[in-house]
């Protein structure tokens, strides 16, 4: 098998090779809880070389849309091998300690991390490893956070695990975390506050050496002071330990793309794919004016992201564009194969069971 680095950097370099990558649909989705079969949003996932760990997530299993209807949170932990054929056949191979939803996930080692997130209970402050080994789920515990978190963004650079934005202690947060993976029994750190509005629901990602990066994300309404959207991006060396600001994405139009409900994975140590999010337009009128209605209206009205995007070297470019990948909190995971898109939803409340491969139109 191919290392994580070695993997990773393939797909990269095919990625930025030129051409239009690949989107193929993938049957198959985990079905060992009830009511999970029909898609989940927020969930924890994360690639090793010839199979996926997912675990968590969230969906409305019981009429979806009607005004009380409930969210229900998932905790099982499921595997799938990525082979010739284009269908994923999950196992179940262990039990989250809590259901959890809308942390984040981070691949490190033979291991996935993950932290923080929320649930019937509230905002946690948990930090897990999963680590795979004989067809079992190893779970162990990390350092707790100094607050619960929840919707934030995060991504491994350099053996760090950095964690920013969100939701800290129920608040729309500036505040970034880190946790030397080299050095877990010294916990976690807080470092400087990344500038602008707080951004709930940010994309992030390693640009580069020492460089975490933040993209995205929107700072609810506050008394009378109406909701924002962050459409630049920040980006915080280590080697100063400060923060610059980037620029945002655009479309095929020049138009500004909001990234917010969109997901980010490296791809190299210096390039990012982002794929979804939600429509700039739509969702700021439903923050600031919304109205009973918003619920009924069909998925194209929604006007979710269709871009996939690659941010590298502090430019943008749009490699692909598709309905298939237009949707909200879905979760990537990177192996040999390829990037997998998993669940996430298609319009409020509207989860998708549906996984789709994107893949190099070159390999290597």
């Amino acid at each position: 098998m191919k290392s994580l680095l070695t993997m990773t950097s393939i797909i990269g370099i095919n990625m930025l090779a030129g051409g239009i990558p690949t989107l193929t649909p993938v049957d198959g989705f985990p079905n060992g809880e009830a009511g999970i079969d029909q898609g989940v949003s927020a969930c924890f996932a994360g690639g090793f070389n010839d199979f996926i760990v997912m675990a968590g997530g969230c969906n409305f299993p019981v009429n979806t849309l009607a005004p009380d209807s409930k969210k229900r949170f998932y905790k099982d932990i499921y595997t799938a091998h990525t082979d010739a054929t284009d269908r994923l056949v999950w196992t179940k191979v262990g039990t989250l300690p809590q259901a959890m939803a809308y942390g984040v996930a981070v691949t490190y080692g033979n291991s996935m991390i993950i932290a923080g997130g929320t649930n019937d209970n509230g905002s946690v402050k948990d930090v897990y490893s999963i680590t795979i080994a004989d067809g079992k789920a190893l779970v162990d515990t990390l350092p707790s956070l100094p607050c619960t978190l929840d919707n934030m963004a995060g991504a491994m650079v350099e053996g760090r695990f950095y964690l920013a934005g969100g939701n800290a202690d129920g608040k729309p947060s500036n505040r970034v975390l880190r946790l030397d993976m080299d050095n877990t029994a010294k916990g976690w750190e807080e470092i400087a506050p990344f500038p602008g509005i707080a951004r709930v629901q940010p994309v992030a990602g390693c640009a580069g050496k020492g460089r975490f990066c933040l993209f995205g994300g929107f700072k609810p309404a506050d008394g009378e002071k109406k909701a924002e959207l962050a459409f630049d991006g920040c980006i915080y060396d280590t080697a100063t330990e400060s923060w610059t600001t980037a620029e945002g994405a655009t479309d095929d139009n020049g138009e500004k793309i909001f990234l917010g409900g969109g997901i980010a994975q490296n791809v190299t140590d210096d390039s990012i794919i982002v794929v979804g999010g939600v429509n700039k337009d739509v969702f700021l009128s439903a923050l600031n004016n919304p109205q009973p209605d918003y619920l009924s209206h069909p998925i194209e009205w929604y006007r979710f992201n269709p871009y996939t995007l690659l941010y590298i070297k502090g430019e943008w470019k749009i490699i692909a564009k598709s309905d298939a990948t237009a949707r909200a909190g879905a979760t990537l995971a990177l192996t040999e194969r390829g990037m997998y898109v998993i669940g996430g939803e298609l319009k409020p409340r509207v989860r998708t069971p549906h996984i789709y491969l994107l893949e190099p139109t070159s390999k290597q």
